[in-house]
């Protein structure tokens, strides 16, 4: 309706912009820009004018010359939309600061476009702030964002802030559930012995939830399977933890995050043997360091000697020490286990190395008594 006239030269201001909208919508973003700089021929300073010229040039990548027309439409009419643009400008040129400046005031006018604060929550993920990351992202959500991606960054918030699982509580579900079935918002952790119909569940806050509306979408889903793991890790179900590992392991080559989990879930299941075979796996791969490996390790033996298997502790702890020879924990270990075991030699060795190593150590005075007793 308008194209005739415009091409006529019978439109106003506020009918050209309209045209430009018009163009936008149709994809036709060069008609647009044209009508657009028609429009600032003859009043540079119109807000609108300025706004979509920016908006138009920021999604062409133009993020310089966009940075411009959006900044100066502010000057002139400080609306949430322009703001959101500046904030995504900001952003893409990578200044966090501004970027997070623009997106919270238009956020602040504006509540119902979840775009503003989907970008938030990624830029505090992306800054290690899992807390207002899921803030931020569960407004998108309450807003009406729904998407793959929202689920994987706050499945990956609530990893940040160690919330594998959520709140644990105790429903009553008529009809008998599975494991992982999501019932009434909440995810089904399994029966509790003592009834029928009385299941623990946890609450949709947390990894274990997301990673399931992943999996919901894609079975094979490498961040869904990761989270689903952790979850059941934290909750105790080793069985399906290990299930689901699996399956990622079988779907992508492993990633630092399952080397690391693959590692805990055998220290938890006493594989201690798979635990070695995993740990050279993954130091090999560069998935691990040396601290990590006798880390991992200390772990492994301190469940032995809680268990009365000093001698299996201990050679668990001489492959530790070879990781790292210095480790306060490692030799502070060795010593205590070498002690108990009647290797005062061993013991004498430990404890020298010890008070040798960490001279400032706050029980220094009752590790040279120890050794003296020793010798």
């Amino acid at each position: 309706m308008l194209e005739s006239a415009y091409r006529a030269g019978r439109t106003g201001i506020q009918d050209r912009l309209i045209l430009a909208r018009a163009y936008l919508h149709l994809n036709r973003t060069e008609d647009s820009l044209a009508v657009l700089k028609d429009v600032l021929d003859s009043d540079k300073e119109n807000p609108d004018a300025n706004s979509l010229t920016g908006q138009i040039l920021f999604k062409a990548n133009k993020n310089e010359d966009a940075l411009k027309y959006l900044e100066h439409a502010f000057r002139l009419k400080p609306d949430p939309v322009t703001a959101s643009a500046l904030g995504r400008v900001h952003y893409a040129l990578g200044n966090v600061p501004k970027a997070k400046s623009y997106l919270t005031m238009a956020l602040q006018q504006d509540v119902r476009d979840p775009s503003n604060s989907f970008l938030l929550g990624r830029i505090h993920l992306d800054r290690g702030s899992g807390a207002m990351a899921e803030k931020y992202l569960l407004m998108a959500q309450e807003a009406g964002l729904e998407s793959v991606e929202l689920h994987v960054l706050l499945g990956q918030a609530y990893l940040l802030l160690a919330k594998p699982i959520g709140p644990v509580m105790t429903n009553r579900i008529a009809a008998p559930p599975h494991a992982g079935d999501v019932v009434d918002g909440c995810v089904v952790l399994g029966r509790l012995p003592a009834a029928s119909d009385q299941y623990k569940v946890c609450t949709r806050y947390c990894a274990l939830y997301e990673g399931y509306q992943l999996l919901k979408a894609d079975k094979e889903h490498p961040d869904g399977l990761f989270m689903v793991a952790s979850g059941w890790f934290a909750a105790g179900n080793y069985e399906l933890a290990a299930q689901h590992l699996n399956t990622l392991m079988a779907k992508e080559p492993p990633k630092p995050r399952t080397w690391e989990l693959s590692a805990r879930l055998l220290v938890a299941t006493k594989d201690f043997d798979g635990l070695r075979k995993t740990l050279t796996a993954g130091k090999a791969a560069k998935a691990f360091d040396s601290r990590t490996v006798a880390d991992f390790l200390c772990r492994a033996a301190a469940i032995l000697r809680a268990e009365g298997q000093r001698d299996q502790a201990i050679a668990l702890l001489k492959e530790a020490e070879q990781e790292q020879p210095t480790s306060e924990t490692v030799l502070r270990s060795l010593a205590a286990l070498y002690t108990a075991t009647g290797g005062d030699k061993q013991a004498c060795h430990y404890y020298a190395r010890i008070v040798e190593l960490f001279p400032d150590a706050t029980d220094i005075d009752e590790l040279r008594n120890a050794l003296k007793v020793l010798q």
